[in-house]
Protein backbone atom coordinates (compact mmCIF):
# COMPACT_ATOMS: atom_id res chain seq x y z
CA UNK A 1 0.00 0.00 0.00
CA UNK A 2 2.73 2.52 0.73
CA UNK A 3 4.82 1.28 -2.74
CA UNK A 4 1.18 2.69 -4.47
CA UNK A 5 1.14 5.96 -2.30
CA UNK A 6 4.36 6.78 -3.10
CA UNK A 7 4.21 5.65 -6.99
CA UNK A 8 1.40 7.63 -6.97
CA UNK A 9 2.86 11.06 -5.29
CA UNK A 10 6.17 10.45 -7.65
CA UNK A 11 4.20 10.21 -10.87
CA UNK A 12 1.85 13.54 -9.60
CA UNK A 13 5.00 15.58 -8.91
CA UNK A 14 6.20 14.75 -12.22
CA UNK A 15 3.34 15.70 -13.97
CA UNK A 16 3.10 18.95 -11.84
CA UNK A 17 6.83 20.01 -12.99
CA UNK A 18 6.14 19.22 -16.78
CA UNK A 19 2.86 21.03 -16.58
CA UNK A 20 4.89 23.94 -14.96
CA UNK A 21 7.69 24.33 -17.40
CA UNK A 22 6.18 26.64 -19.42
CA UNK A 23 9.35 28.46 -21.53
CA UNK A 24 9.06 27.07 -25.06
CA UNK A 25 12.42 26.19 -26.80
CA UNK A 26 12.40 26.40 -30.41
CA UNK A 27 15.06 24.03 -31.78
CA UNK A 28 17.70 25.34 -34.21
CA UNK A 29 17.05 25.21 -37.72
CA UNK A 30 18.71 22.97 -39.60
CA UNK A 31 21.73 24.24 -41.73
CA UNK A 32 19.89 23.43 -45.07
CA UNK A 33 16.36 25.44 -44.34
CA UNK A 34 19.08 28.34 -42.34
CA UNK A 35 21.06 28.80 -45.55
CA UNK A 36 17.71 28.72 -47.93
CA UNK A 37 16.48 31.17 -45.46
CA UNK A 38 19.71 33.49 -45.91
CA UNK A 39 20.12 33.20 -49.44
CA UNK A 40 15.93 34.30 -50.33
CA UNK A 41 16.70 36.86 -47.77
CA UNK A 42 19.69 38.48 -49.29
CA UNK A 43 17.74 37.95 -53.28
CA UNK A 44 14.88 39.92 -51.81
CA UNK A 45 17.15 42.54 -50.16
CA UNK A 46 18.58 42.79 -53.60
CA UNK A 47 15.41 43.03 -55.04
CA UNK A 48 13.83 45.50 -52.84
CA UNK A 49 17.29 47.82 -53.36
CA UNK A 50 17.98 47.01 -50.14
CA UNK A 51 21.71 46.93 -50.58
CA UNK A 52 23.13 47.33 -47.04
CA UNK A 53 20.82 44.88 -45.76
CA UNK A 54 21.98 42.55 -48.79
CA UNK A 55 25.62 42.96 -47.75
CA UNK A 56 24.65 42.08 -43.95
CA UNK A 57 24.10 38.11 -45.15
CA UNK A 58 27.48 38.31 -46.68
CA UNK A 59 31.26 38.11 -45.98
CA UNK A 60 32.76 41.65 -46.19
CA UNK A 61 34.26 42.33 -49.67
CA UNK A 62 33.71 37.99 -50.78
CA UNK A 63 32.32 37.45 -53.80
CA UNK A 64 28.60 37.83 -53.06
CA UNK A 65 29.10 41.33 -50.38
CA UNK A 66 31.08 42.57 -54.22
CA UNK A 67 27.82 41.81 -56.41
CA UNK A 68 25.51 43.86 -54.03
CA UNK A 69 27.89 47.07 -55.08
CA UNK A 70 27.91 46.13 -58.77
CA UNK A 71 23.97 46.24 -58.46
CA UNK A 72 24.24 49.36 -56.49
CA UNK A 73 26.29 51.35 -58.80
CA UNK A 74 24.08 50.29 -61.97
CA UNK A 75 22.31 53.46 -62.81
CA UNK A 76 18.28 52.72 -62.32
CA UNK A 77 15.69 54.62 -63.70
CA UNK A 78 13.25 55.39 -60.71
CA UNK A 79 10.76 53.33 -62.80
CA UNK A 80 12.52 50.57 -63.41
CA UNK A 81 12.88 47.16 -61.44
CA UNK A 82 14.72 44.22 -60.98
CA UNK A 83 13.46 40.75 -59.03
CA UNK A 84 15.79 37.81 -58.24
CA UNK A 85 14.14 34.91 -58.13
CA UNK A 86 15.53 31.60 -57.22
CA UNK A 87 14.48 28.17 -57.81
CA UNK A 88 16.13 25.36 -55.35
CA UNK A 89 18.40 22.88 -57.17
CA UNK A 90 20.11 21.14 -54.06
CA UNK A 91 22.38 22.47 -50.84
CA UNK A 92 25.35 20.59 -49.67
CA UNK A 93 27.12 20.89 -46.10
CA UNK A 94 30.48 20.30 -45.82
CA UNK A 95 31.41 21.09 -42.03
CA UNK A 96 32.12 24.80 -42.02
CA UNK A 97 31.32 25.68 -45.44
CA UNK A 98 28.28 24.70 -47.64
CA UNK A 99 27.17 25.53 -51.40
CA UNK A 100 23.51 26.20 -52.80
CA UNK A 101 22.83 25.45 -56.37
CA UNK A 102 19.74 27.67 -58.22
CA UNK A 103 18.20 27.98 -60.90
CA UNK A 104 18.20 31.96 -60.90
CA UNK A 105 15.93 34.12 -62.90
CA UNK A 106 16.35 37.60 -63.23
CA UNK A 107 13.63 40.00 -64.51
CA UNK A 108 14.41 43.64 -65.27
CA UNK A 109 11.58 45.98 -66.47
CA UNK A 110 12.03 49.22 -67.34
CA UNK A 111 9.29 52.07 -68.05
CA UNK A 112 9.40 55.17 -70.09
CA UNK A 113 6.24 56.64 -69.50
CA UNK A 114 3.29 54.65 -70.28
CA UNK A 115 5.80 51.93 -72.35
CA UNK A 116 7.09 49.07 -70.26
CA UNK A 117 9.64 46.56 -71.38
CA UNK A 118 10.43 43.40 -69.35
CA UNK A 119 13.11 40.85 -69.90
CA UNK A 120 13.71 37.75 -68.24
CA UNK A 121 16.60 35.62 -68.54
CA UNK A 122 17.34 32.30 -65.99
CA UNK A 123 21.33 31.34 -64.60
CA UNK A 124 20.97 27.20 -64.32
CA UNK A 125 22.84 25.68 -62.19
CA UNK A 126 24.15 28.70 -60.54
CA UNK A 127 25.97 27.97 -57.41
CA UNK A 128 26.42 30.06 -53.96
CA UNK A 129 28.77 29.53 -51.65
CA UNK A 130 28.85 30.06 -48.29
CA UNK A 131 30.54 29.73 -44.85
CA UNK A 132 29.82 29.77 -40.94
CA UNK A 133 31.06 32.65 -39.68
CA UNK A 134 30.59 32.88 -35.67
CA UNK A 135 28.29 30.34 -35.86
CA UNK A 136 25.93 32.33 -38.25
CA UNK A 137 25.92 31.62 -42.20
CA UNK A 138 27.63 34.38 -44.93
CA UNK A 139 27.74 34.07 -48.73
CA UNK A 140 30.88 34.10 -49.68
Amino acid sequence: MKNKILLSTLVIFLVLSLIGCSGVVTPPLHDKEEILILVNNYLLALSNREYELAKTYCIPNGNAYQAVEVYQNIPYLDSSTLIFTAYLNYIEVYGINAEININLTLTATVCFGDICATESETLYNYSIYLARVSGAWKLK
